[in-house]
C-alpha cells in the first residue's frame, strides 16, 4: 500500500469517474508526470489485491464508479492515512524545494497574501506556491485531508480536530457606485440599505453572508431585495460597479480603492468579519509553511513557538509515581 494508491481511491470517490479523478489529481500534483485514467484504475486494482476485497464497481453502460461497502469503509481509513503520509513526507523531505500549498478565499488570496508571497519567493526561489481558491467549508476539508499545508478561513471550523488561530477581524463595509444616493446621507442605516437592490454572496457561503443576513434580521427586514448573488466578493463588486445594486462585504475585499466604487460606514453595530489560520490538531507544520506564516505576520511566529512547546509537553512521558516510604534504586 502506498501514497499513490490511496490518492487514487480518494480522488475516484470524490470525482466519480477514472477520467475526472486522473485530471483532478494531475492538476493537484506537481504536474511532472501525466496521470491517465488507466493508471488510476491500476492503482486501485493493486489496493484490491492487497486488501483481498472489491473496492469499487462500475455502473453498466456508464463511466461512473461507485464504491462498494468495503470500499466506503476503507475510504475513511485511507483519508486519515493519506493525510499522515503527507505529513511524514514533508517531515523527512523538509527542504528548500517543492510546493507551499494554501487553501483560502479569493479575497484573502488577492488582498492579504501578495506581499508575503513576493518576499517568500525572493527568499526561496526554488519553492513554488499553489493557492487553492476555496470557501470556508472546502478549506476545512482540504486541511482535514492533508491536501494543503494550512488554510486561511473566514470562520472557525466545525470539526473539533482542527486548530483555529484568529488572525484578522474587521467590519462589514457598505459598497455603492460612485454618486449613489446613499452617498448623500450623513448617517446610513441598514433600513436605508434595504431600500435598494442588493448584490450579495451566495447563502451557501457561510461566514460573511451570515453576518449580512443577521444584520437584516435584527433590523426586522424579512425579505431584503436581493438582485444578484455570486460565489465570491470580486464578482459581487464587479456587479456593483455595473450598477446592479449595492453590497455589504468584508473589509478584506475593499482594502484597495476600486474605480467607480465608494465605501461608506454603517451606523448600525454589526458582527465582525474575520480571517484565521486553520491546521489539523497536532499536525506537523513543515519548514516552508512556518517560514511563510512568520513572514505573513509575526503573531504566527509566536503561536508556532507556543504550539511546539505545547506539543512537546504533551508527548513527554508522565513519571511513574513512587510508593511512599521507598526510594528508587
Amino acid at each position: 500500500m502506498n501514497l499513490k494508491q490511496l490518492e487514487a481511491l480518494i480522488y475516484v470517490a470524490r470525482h466519480g469517474t477514472f477520467k475526472q479523478a486522473a485530471e483532478a489529481l494531475y492538476f493537484d500534483s506537481s504536474g511532472e508526470d501525466y496521470i491517465t485514467p488507466e493508471s488510476i484504475q491500476y492503482r486501485i486494482k493493486q489496493l484490491e489485491q492487497e486488501l483481498g476485497v472489491a473496492i469499487y464497481r462500475k455502473r453498466q453502460g456508464s463511466s461512473r464508479v461507485t464504491l462498494t461497502r468495503e470500499g466506503q469503509l476503507f475510504l475513511r481509513e485511507a483519508i486519515e492515512v493519506h493525510g499522515r503520509m503527507i505529513e511524514w513526507k514533508g517531515m523527512f523531505l523538509d527542504s528548500d524545494k517543492g510546493w507551499l500549498t494554501i487553501a483560502t478565499t479569493q479575497a484573502v488570496a488577492l488582498h492579504r497574501l501578495p506581499e508575503a508571497i513576493v518576499e517568500f519567493r525572493r527568499r526561496h526561489p526554488d519553492l513554488k506556491v499553489r493557492l487553492h481558491n476555496t470557501h470556508s467549508q472546502t478549506t476545512e476539508e482540504y486541511v482535514a485531508q492533508g491536501r494543503v499545508d494550512f488554510g486561511l478561513s473566514t470562520r472557525p471550523p466545525e470539526q473539533s480536530e482542527l486548530e483555529y488561530v484568529l488572525w484578522k477581524r474587521g467590519n462589514l463595509k457598505l459598497v455603492v457606485p460612485v454618486g449613489h444616493e446613499l452617498c448623500t446621507l450623513e448617517r446610513v442605516t441598514i433600513q436605508d440599505v434595504a431600500r435598494h437592490p442588493l448584490v450579495l454572496l451566495e447563502p451557501e457561503i457561510r461566514g460573511d453572508r451570515e453576518l449580512v443576513d443577521e444584520a437584516f434580521r435584527k433590523a426586522g427586514i424579512r425579505r431584503p431585495n436581493v438582485a444578484l448573488e455570486a460565489s465570491n466578493s470580486e464578482i459581487v463588486l464587479r456587479y456593483v460597479q455595473a450598477g446592479v445594486g449595492v453590497t455589504m462585504v468584508a473589509e478584506t475585499a475593499v482594502l484597495r480603492e476600486r474605480p467607480g466604487l465608494t465605501t461608506l460606514p454603517l451606523a448600525d453595530k454589526l458582527g465582525k468579519t474575520e480571517v484565521g489560520l486553520l491546521v489539523r490538531e497536532g499536525q506537523y507544520i513543515p519548514f516552508r509553511a512556518r517560514e511563510f506564516l512568520q513572514l505573513l505576520d509575526p503573531v504566527f511566529g509566536e503561536w508556532l513557538a507556543e504550539r511546539e512547546q505545547r506539543l512537546q509537553h504533551r508527548e513527554e512521558p508522565t513519571p511513574t509515581p513512587q510508593p511512599k516510604g521507598r526510594t528508587k534504586t
